[in-house]
């Protein structure tokens, strides 16, 4: 029996859904042909602009990758330029080379230089010729402490060693005075932008002086033609006036004697 009764409302749900299906359906093919194209195109242009965002971010994604790659290689890049220089003209020279560089930045980003007072500012010759001098004196340097390895040196050795240690100091010395050189200009320049900042400055001062002379001028003017403009009577001056004509008119009365007893 509830067997019967459970198969029953099984086929009752079964009609019913068969019946809500058919009133969606037929609902549906109500909605005006015009309808459906709208939400089509909507449908469409929705998907393509999710698509959009997606393209926009993975290709955003991958510049932030490449930029960071980049810096890396570029990080790499100066280490390995950094660690040959100084392989190839040694540590402190390197460090020379390293200070007239940035000395030459400066001088090239400053003020002075941007408005021409410095000339030309194109110090890649001297950079070259520093780099050439310490190169030499540093190979000087190395073959010269394989002689002075060998056992037993000769005189000949030693004549030699100490020319060499005589050109390599003549080298260090010269590539030493051209870093200094470009160190001199770089604060040169430093004053220079000071000085010119110093100008600006003074231009300022003397403008904002001008146009308070200006306004004082212009204020003295009206105070001196308002001091000498006659006085309007003011009410403290109607006032006096009143009560000095009441003081005049019992002056009188007192005088004439009315209001007096008979």
């Amino acid at each position: 029996m509830s067997s019967k009764k459970a198969d029953s409302n099984d086929g009752c749900l079964g009609m019913g859904g068969l019946m809500l299906l058919f009133l969606v359906i037929g609902g549906l093919m109500m909605i005006p042909k015009g309808v459906w194209i709208g939400l089509g195109v909507l449908a469409g242009l929705a998907v393509v602009a999710w698509l959009g965002v997606i393209v926009f971010q993975e290709v955003d994604k991958r510049k932030q990758v490449r930029s960071v790659e980049l810096e890396k290689q570029r990080k790499a890049a100066a280490i390995a330029e950094k660690q040959a220089r100084t392989e190839r003209l040694g540590s402190e020279n390197a460090r020379s080379v390293d200070l007239a560089r940035s000395a030459v930045e400066q001088i090239v980003e400053s003020r002075a230089a941007r408005e021409g007072w410095l000339g030309d500012v194109d110090f890649a010759t001297d950079i070259e010729r520093i780099e050439s001098d310490f190169a030499r004196a540093q190979e000087l340097r190395m073959v010269a402490n394989e002689l002075k390895d060998l056992p037993e040196p000769s005189p000949e050795d030693r004549r030699l060693l100490a020319d060499a240690v005589a050109a390599t100091d003549r080298l260090e010395n010269a590539g030493r005075a051209r870093v200094a050189l470009i160190a001199d200009c770089a604060r040169e320049a430093a004053l220079v932008d000071e000085s010119l900042s110093d100008e600006d400055q003074r231009a300022r001062t003397e403008e904002q002086r001008e146009e308070l002379h200006r306004r004082l001028s212009t204020m003295l003017y009206g105070a001196e033609a308002s001091a000498t403009e006659s006085p309007s009577e003011s009410a403290a001056d109607q006032v006096l006036a009143r009560v000095a004509g009441y003081r005049e008119i019992k002056r009188q009365i007192a005088d004439t004697g009315i209001g007096e007893n008979p």
